[in-house]
């Protein structure tokens, strides 16, 4: 495996490549993947690169197992007494244990919905390495979040075309509901030993309730929306989004394509980067598959340096991205996607937006808000220096994500983590959002003037999530990092918690815990788990009419054993 690991050549950002002249993509590691493969500008600011969940999971099935760096304890159950099925006891009242299983494995990254038909069907879904390999679990609550059921998607059956082999792992789980009160559930999926990659999205179906997903059979399947094997792309972070209005049946994904070529290849970019850019397929209920994917990225004079690896691009093409997620617009089911952009001069990044209109047409590109890079903190978790929360030790990002508004779907919120209150790498994180009132035309922040959510004095917010209730509060959740002056790698605590703004008010209110404990350990002294607490939190509204309600997940490390701290997934259904 090393051996040919050794010849896989690129890998900077996200990307697979591996020019013509190496090895086989049948025989080639994914390149894009490859240890120490993060490139840069000539002024040092970092280029894209594939994100957390997929890439800490192929760090960790390059050594052969997920918890191959840690102690033999690591694969031993905790020494826990089971009163409840599914060890669900390992919760609280107040915050329901969402992942099932009575492993000591990580689950981490979570995303939740809420069925548009039935406001007490609940459904998430996480990272979860309780079978080996990374690989996405769901989970499925029938009772408001009361109590959950979980399982793994059975996408492990289908072959990629090209290499004739299943996929080994998969990341980036995400949940959704269309207005038909179907469930909806995508990863992505990529190999160990190939240049294998995809991402899959399938259905539940009404009754079910989320509780159960289509099969992904071994050939040529209507859930495939992308896949390929040529050793140059790479699909990662993807985000749906189903169109709630009742009845109808679409939905939307986004996600990002990276590519590399040795074209691109300079001093600074190693993986030989070509670009990153967003695109979306729909589900289409009368042909009953996915539409092939589409760029939403485009050009626009918000972007510069287009073609800074590829010289073919436009100059001002928009295509150093990630972290894209849509939202369906309620009064007519057309979409506004919001993504993180690079193509800026500075290190002063920013957020960008594209409503696509339901004829498939597309507004123009627009800036959701300003993303302030130049303070964040960096870790170096074996495969270079990345943005992280310093005092935990585990990677973070600047994603942003969105919400509409119910009592006013003109009314747009996105939320995002930047450092443009921090002082140079010091990692203490606050949360920026942004409002548009012309659905999406404009942006409170295009010009730096939204709203900045701040912690106290040395705490790192991160991860944020945003939900608008019926009665039109605006709820934004996050991480917590706790002020750490010690010097010990990851010796610092974290809580999750969150801040609301009624309808028509201007301020948020004051952070409100929402976990039961705000000094969790960093995941650090878990040798299988350290360095990764997930690539993104989520909170959702319930959707019965007149509520107030709001459903937050995360994950946090109450539970250890002899392993050290676990990352488990936990749900609060709670008044903003």
């Amino acid at each position: 495996m090393k051996a040919r690991r050794a010849l896989a050549v690129v890998a900077l950002v996200g990307t697979l490549s591996l020019s013509a002249g190496f090895v086989s993509s049948a025989q080639a590691v994914n390149p894009s993947l490859d240890v120490k493969a993060h490139g840069h500008l000539d002024n040092g600011k970092a280029l894209p690169h594939v994100s957390g969940g997929t890439e800490v999971t192929f760090d960790e099935e390059r050594a052969l197992g997920a918890d191959a760096q840690s102690a033999a304890s690591s694969d031993l159950p905790p020494d826990a007494a089971v009163s409840a099925l599914g060890c669900a006891n390992r919760g609280s009242p107040t915050n329901r244990r969402v992942n099932q299983d009575c492993t000591a494995r990580r689950q981490a990254e979570e995303q939740v919905a809420v069925n548009p038909l039935d406001p007490t069907n609940v459904i998430a879904g996480q990272n979860d390495s309780r079978i080996g390999f990374n690989h996405c679990g769901f989970d499925y609550s029938l009772d408001q979040g009361a109590t959950f059921g979980d399982g793994l998607p059975p996408f492990f059956q289908h072959l990629n075309p090209g290499t004739g082999h299943t996929y080994d792992a998969a990341s980036d789980p995400n949940v959704t509901f269309n207005g038909a009160g179907v469930a909806w559930y995508s990863c992505v999926v990529f190999d160990v030993n190939s240049n294998a990659t995809g991402l899959l999205a399938v259905p539940s179906t009404a009754a079910l309730k989320g509780s159960a997903y289509a099969n992904v059979g071994a050939g040529a399947s209507k859930f495939v929306v992308a896949e390929a094997n040529d050793g140059h792309t790479f699909y990662d972070k993807q985000f749906m989004a189903g169109d709630p209005r009742t009845g109808q049946k679409s939905v939307y994904v986004t996600f990002t394509v990276f590519n590399s070529d040795q074209k691109c290849s300079t001093g600074n970019n190693p993986g030989a980067y070509c670009s990153s850019e967003i695109f979306y397929s729909k589900w289409d209920a009368t042909s009953q598959r996915w539409s092939p994917i589409a760029n939403v990225s485009g050009s626009s004079p918000l972007c510069t340096g287009g073609n800074t690896f590829d010289k073919k691009a436009a100059a001002d093409a928009c295509n150093f991205d990630q972290g894209s997620m849509p939202v369906v617009d309620p009064s007519d089911g057309s979409v506004f996607v919001v993504w993180s952009n690079g193509n800026t001069p500075t290190a002063l990044n920013q957020q960008l937006g594209r409503r696509i209109n339901t004829d498939g047409t597309m507004g123009p590109v627009v800036k959701v808000g300003q993303d302030d890079e130049s303070h964040v903190a960096l870790c170096d978790f074996g495969r270079g220096p990345e943005e992280c929360v310093k005092s935990l030790n585990v990677r973070t990002n600047d994603y942003p994500a969105v919400a509409v508004d119910p009592t006013n779907p003109n009314h747009l919120v996105a939320v995002w983590q930047d450092g443009r209150h921090a002082a140079d790498a010091s990692g203490t994180y606050n949360v920026v959002v942004s409002d548009s009132t012309n659905g999406g035309r404009t942006w409170t922040d295009a010009a730096g003037g939204g709203t900045v959510l701040d912690g106290v004095t040395g705490a790192a917010l991160s991860q944020p999530s945003v939900a608008i209730t019926r009665t039109g509060t605006t709820a934004v959740s996050f991480y917590n990092a706790n002020p750490y002056s010690g010097t010990a790698v990851g010796g610092g605590t974290f809580g999750y918690g969150l801040r609301a703004r009624a309808a028509g008010a201007t301020s948020f209110s004051a952070y409100r815990s929402v976990s039961d404990g705000q000094a969790y350990p960093s995941p650090q002294a878990n040798a299988s788990q350290r360095g990764f607490l997930g690539d993104y939190s989520s909170i959702a509204a319930s959707t019965a009419p007149g509520s107030n309600l709001v459903h937050a997940v995360w994950a946090d490390t109450r539970n250890s054993g002899a392993a050290g701290p676990d990352e488990d997934v936990f749900l609060a259904t709670i008044t903003p």
